[in-house]
């Protein structure tokens, strides 16, 4: 089997996205799948580059990975001229090197200039759903676009039951659509209890917040418990690895009474840098509120289960997903800061607990989220379709 996948031009680049892409690679390989790369054209302005091969480590930057190039589109085309260019490109490789299959990855859109050339070729085209929100989230000509094409798909993968239950409803296939969970970014090791105090800070209880500033993601329900929790812990720090649009506000939040020099704000920071970070702290804390865009578990709180973190997270499905109350985390009930403030403080009074917390949500992640196990999902999915595709025949 010969698997032509279609990434964004970001896989060109040192970063999350690539590691994330060649791990996949490599374990589809390794299960005997022939993989070919494409990648998008630049974005307007930006240079192309290649990423550098300094790390040899499975899943990282590694000598041996070809990925061929779209160039940039001819003349101000806009979105249009880069998935024509796309396009175009794409039939070029389909010539050359005769996949069995398309398989587009983030964004969606790319599924534009994929779908004609497959059903051109005569090939099924898999497509990545794993990053479409809630409804109005792809409002437009662009999103109503984008829909097509996702409805004539051989198959979709999304990210959870929920976001499979939410395409759904949005009218495509539901007998198409495959739940294939995120892996997280990091192997699956639990890091040892004594590395978890920073220099300097020990007998000072440690929380870390890792995400976005958005609302919804809950930081304002965490910043409204702090003053509770330091009467009860007086020497406890809040550290929140995150940054964006409303750093500013944030900031300014954590100037009031009962906040200020307990709290530290880092600004934006790369999936993988915060992981380095998380497992320094004594809770790491995912208080997401609930609603129509919590489909997903954020990446931050699978590199945090993946090190054996001790996990407080808010009660939602995605969180239900990855954490069973009492063994692998503790569960509070989601927009409550009274069970969040309880779940805490009974953590922080009780260290020990952690420890196993963290060492079953570890082991929970190398069984059932490595990047072996969703390759191997992605192999179930690809013989699905050829399958269906032969018989079609």
């Amino acid at each position: 089997m010969r698997v032509l996948h279609l990434f964004d031009y970001a896989a060109r680049r040192r970063n999350d996205y690539r590691r994330r892409s060649l791990a996949l690679l490599g374990h589809l390989r390794a299960q005997g799948v022939q993989t070919v790369q494409l990648t998008a054209a630049p974005p307007n302005g930006q240079p192309d580059v290649e990423a550098g091969t300094a790390h040899a480590q499975p899943g990282q930057d590694q000598p041996g990975w070809h990925f061929y190039r779209t160039a940039p589109p001819w003349g101000p085309g806009g979105r249009i001229g880069a998935l024509g260019t796309l396009a175009w490109r794409l039939r070029q490789l389909t010539r050359l090197t005769r996949p069995d299959l398309i398989h587009v990855h983030m964004p969606t859109r790319h599924a534009l200039a994929a779908l004609p050339v497959a059903r051109l070729v005569r090939i099924p085209l898999v497509v990545d759903a794993q990053r479409r929100a809630a409804d109005g989230a792809n409002a437009g000509a662009a999103g109503a676009a984008e829909r097509w094409a996702l409805r004539r798909a051989d198959a979709l993968a999304a990210g959870s039951a929920e976001q499979r239950a939410l395409l759904r409803a949005q009218g495509l296939r539901g007998g198409r659509i495959a739940v294939i969970p995120q892996a997280p970014d990091l192997d699956p090791v639990p890091v040892p209890a004594h590395v978890r105090v920073p220099a300097g800070l020990e007998g000072a209880p440690l929380i870390v917040y890792s995400g976005r500033l958005r609302r919804e993601d809950g930081l304002e329900l965490l910043l409204t418990v702090m003053p509770a929790l330091r009467r009860r812990f007086p020497t406890l720090r809040l550290l929140v690895l995150g940054g964006g649009a409303r750093e500013d506000e944030v900031l300014e939040r954590v100037r009031a009474p009962g906040l200020r020099g307990h709290v530290a704000v880092t600004g934006a920071m790369a999936c993988r840098r915060a992981a380095d970070l998380l497992p320094r702290a004594d809770i790491a804390v995912f208080p997401a509120l609930p609603g129509p865009h919590a489909l997903l578990p954020s990446r931050h709180l699978l590199n945090a289960i993946a090190q054996g973190c001790t996990i407080v997270a808010s009660d939602i499905a995605r969180h239900r997903d990855l954490l069973v109350h009492g063994h692998s985390g503790v569960l509070f009930g989601a927009g409550s800061a009274v069970c969040l403030l309880d779940a805490l403080v009974r953590l922080l009074g009780e260290p020990w607990r952690g420890h196993a917390l963290g060492r079953a949500a570890a082991e929970f992640v190398a069984s059932q989220r490595s990047w072996e196990a969703t390759a191997a999902r992605y192999r179930r999915l690809y013989d699905s379709v050829l399958a269906g595709a032969s018989r079609r025949r």
